[in-house]
């Protein structure tokens, strides 16, 4: 199977890097992969991490909530809930940022279609990019959507959409240079990105350690914070205009997390909330403390 091993930082282009920790796929393989931080600029990452061509097998799982909308058991059930709670959040945040005419809007790993159609029924003409066969089957034959494969994405021509959307998929992209220089050049000159992914710098994963179900090796190739954001983002001419909080990805993130520590049914859901709310009552103070943040980023 190839292996992607990193020599260099992909933010900074440094060679100054050094392993952190091995974490474990505690999802589908239980193989390890080693975390690796960049002396320079402070950029982690996942390391030797199968190639795109091969990384399809660790995503197939009916578990894969985002790709089979599996509802079994309770924390899939959770996540079922929090998730119409988080497409009306979500639409909200949008329309903040969109004006009445120009409502274009492509979301970039768009799973089994909720958003997207979320965003359809409040007037925008939508498309989607999805690299997984079932969730974008899903997407077409129950929403009626247009989604295509990931070979598309860099076909779609310039200034295309006014509204890009990320919604923790860019973790996920082996391309990440390349994909943020097709977003900069598919965006209208005064469109906006939105962008969410984990902070590895939140309360929640300073509790849990290597243990941080955020880190989902191999799944999560990057691991981002909001100094490094920026420094990805200017890279290709882009910046960070606001940042939001996911409060409640504490809370689902913890739970997992004390799952894959082995813990009690007590444990994995009473120290999860203790843990969740503990973080989302610093995040209120201080937005980095955040397990996951929105970045709503703009052209330079």
């Amino acid at each position: 199977m190839p292996i992607i091993n990193l020599t260099s930082c992909p933010v900074c282009g440094s060679t100054d890097i050094k392993k952190v920790f091995d974490a474990a796929d505690h999802f589908s393989s239980g193989e390890v992969f080693p975390v690796c931080d960049c002396r320079e600029c402070g950029f982690r990452f996942t390391n030797n991490f199968p190639s795109e061509d091969t990384i399809g097998k660790y995503y197939n799982s009916p578990d894969y909530i985002s790709h089979s909308d599996s509802n079994k058991g309770l924390i899939n059930k959770l996540y079922h809930l929090m998730r119409r709670y988080m497409l009306t959040r979500k639409m909200n945040l949008v329309n903040r940022y969109v004006d009445g005419q120009n409502r274009r809007l492509l979301d970039i790993g768009c799973g089994t279609g909720y958003f997207l159609q979320a965003a359809k029924e409040r007037g925008f003409t939508v498309a989607g990019i999805e690299k997984n066969d079932l969730a974008r089957t899903h997407a077409i034959t129950h929403f009626g959507l247009d989604v295509k494969d990931e070979k598309s994405f860099f076909d779609i021509a310039d200034t295309s959409f006014n509204v890009i959307t990320l919604w923790h998929v860019l973790e996920h992209l082996e391309k990440l240079n390349e994909s943020l220089e097709k977003i900069n050049g598919i965006l209208t000159p005064d469109g906006t990105v939105v962008i969410a992914l984990p902070n590895h710098h939140a309360y929640d994963a300073r509790v849990y350690g290597k243990q941080w179900a955020a880190y989902d090796v191999p799944r999560h190739l990057w691991h981002f914070s909001p100094g490094t954001v920026e420094k990805l983002l200017n890279k290709h001419h882009l910046k960070i205009t606001d940042i939001h909080r996911m409060p409640l990805d504490a809370f689902y993130i913890s739970m997992l997390s004390e799952k894959y520590k082995g813990s009690s049914l007590w444990k994995q859901y009473g120290r999860a909330f203790l843990v969740g709310a503990t973080g989302f009552m610093r995040s209120l103070r201080n937005v980095e403390q955040s397990s996951s943040l929105i970045y709503i980023v703009k052209k330079k």
